[in-house]
């Protein structure tokens, strides 16, 4: 597997297919198949089956263990430093989710800090985003560079719940359509807040339980059956009913899509048009990026992601580099 290998700060980098290597050390970030040790930002980095020894969070082992995957984990709690070697590593919330974490790794030639999903502001159903001093940022372009930063996340709640609400008053009871973790639980929460009790789909159901189990209170809500489908708000997860392949039908009513940014547009269904689109993003935006930069002092910065190169060219100043960090032989989107 062909990959780039780069010396940052005295960190020696292997960016591959499958995460990035920390060389000389056992230590793999968000790898898969690494047969090695590799740290586990969130549940959203596994989509299936790993043979990898993992570190994360139990509450990231809980949540996988939803769709029957089983890791062999290294169980770190927030804020606690553990020893690997010559490495001392500890695992901060990054505000993304239940469980989600970043990883800040010390050694003789400095520190590291791996952070590729952060969010910076308050959701109220998780721990808030903690940063930590490094020499070397890593960080996740999830999303294209914005022009201008993401809405307002409580403009846009109130703007979903007074749809919701004029909805409601016609006899109408809308589906909305979002990321299954994090971002639904907040909606939830949210709408129970206000008086609306919603039905959710299966999956983001047995997500809100684990989400219960560590103590966030997301309200009132049901399991989405065939009877509740004409008497409540729904909330299904964006991911599945937007495959290309997946033909399944949505319940009656006007789709409500909740996107991660302005510049993505996503139309769930072409059978159906999207009534009211609302943008409630699971990560920071450049502006929110440029101020974590500030408050971490790192002496070089690192993105990974589609949009490496972007936010690469964007974020860089003179005095402080901004390098893209992706396999020399697949190219970012930008």
């Amino acid at each position: 597997m062909e990959a780039s290998d780069t010396d940052i700060s005295g960190w020696q980098l292997r960016a591959t297919e499958d995460g990035i290597q920390i060389l000389d050390s056992i230590l793999w970030l968000d790898a898969r198949f690494t047969r090695d040790l590799s740290f586990l930002s969130s549940a959203c980095c596994l989509s299936g089956r790993t043979e990898a020894r993992v570190i994360s969070t139990e509450e990231t082992v809980k949540l996988l263990a939803i769709n029957n995957i089983k890791l062999n984990a290294l169980i770190c709690p927030y804020n606690q430093i553990v020893s690997l070697g010559q490495l001392r590593m500890e695992l901060l919330p990054s505000g993304a989710g239940l469980g989600a974490a970043s990883l800040w790794v010390e050694q003789r030639q400095g520190s590291l800090l791996y952070a590729p999903q952060l969010q910076p502001q308050k959701t109220g159903i998780t721990r808030l985003m903690q940063l930590k001093h490094a020499d070397t940022l890593i960080l996740g372009a999830r999303h294209p560079y914005p022009a201008h930063h993401h809405p307002s996340r409580k403009k846009e709640k109130d703007r979903l719940l007074q749809a919701l609400q004029q909805r409601l008053e016609l006899g109408e009871y809308p589906i909305i359509l979002c990321e299954p973790y994090a971002v639904a639980q907040e909606i939830c929460r949210f709408l129970t807040e206000h008086g609306i009790e919603p039905a959710v789909h299966k999956s983001i159901y047995r997500i809100n339980q684990i989400y219960g189990m560590y103590g966030s209170d997301l309200g009132h809500y049901s399991l989405l059956h065939k009877r509740l489908r004409d008497k409540k708000v729904m909330i299904l997860p964006l991911s599945t009913f937007s495959k290309p392949n997946d033909r399944r039908p949505l319940p009656e009513g006007p789709i409500f899509c909740v996107e991660e940014s302005t510049l993505q547009t996503s139309w769930p269904d072409l059978r159906r048009p999207v009534a009211e689109r609302f943008f409630i993003s699971s990560s920071g935006d450049g502006r929110e990026l440029k101020s974590i930069i500030q408050s971490v002092g790192p002496r070089e910065v690192f993105v990974t992601g589609p949009y490496a190169k972007q936010y690469a060219e964007e974020l860089s100043t003179q005095k402080l580099p901004v390098h893209a960090l992706y396999p020399s032989h697949l190219p970012t989107l930008f």
